[in-house]
């Protein structure tokens, strides 16, 4: 069956899905308002695991964890390949990056993006008067494209970070430093 499937329509269906997931809108990149169905929890979490569900159609299925032969490392042509959207989430932008990464190496973690955006003081921790921990961008942050909203979620509020286009093209620029 996997070899029936049109892999070209496949990888536009996941980036749509993907970009809808995100609160964009698949055609014209533009940010969707908060009060759009799609920026909705449930609905976004929804989005992401169809997403996921379409990433592993029509690939070997097996019961050990691939191992991979090359670390992550990006190099000046891998990054001069990676999607740029107007606006994206972290998921979203190390998704448009590992797209780029041959086969046989390990893929990039969103959290090792963000845990080094905190160790170089682009994004701060803190703690919500509930207890939770959380990150947001900090002036340096925000200095180079990074912007938070406050949205509603299945267990409370939560910051969303978004990362504009120079915020991105920044983190691609240091990617190396990881």
């Amino acid at each position: 069956m996997a070899s029936n499937i049109d892999q070209n329509k496949l990888k536009v269906a996941i980036d749509w899905i993907n970009k809808l997931a995100n609160g964009m809108n698949p055609f014209d990149d533009r940010v969707l308002p908060d009060s759009d169905i799609v920026n909705n929890v449930h609905i976004s979490r929804c989005l992401f695991y169809v997403s996921s569900l379409l990433e592993g159609v029509g690939k070997k299925k097996g019961s050990q964890q691939k191992q991979y032969e090359l670390e992550f490392q990006l190099t000046p042509e891998i990054a001069s390949k990676v999607y740029i959207a107007e606006r994206t989430g972290i998921a979203m932008f190390v998704k448009e990056i590992n797209k780029e990464i041959p086969d046989n190496m390990q893929p990039l973690a969103a959290s090792k993006v963000t845990q080094w955006l905190v160790s170089v003081g682009y994004l701060i921790e803190q703690q919500s008067s509930d207890g939770r921990k959380y990150k947001a961008p900090t002036e340096l942050g925000t200095s180079i494209g990074m912007t938070s909203a406050w949205r509603d979620g299945s267990q409370g509020q939560y910051l969303a970070i978004s990362y504009d286009a120079n915020a991105q093209h920044f983190i691609l620029e240091n990617l190396f430093k990881l």
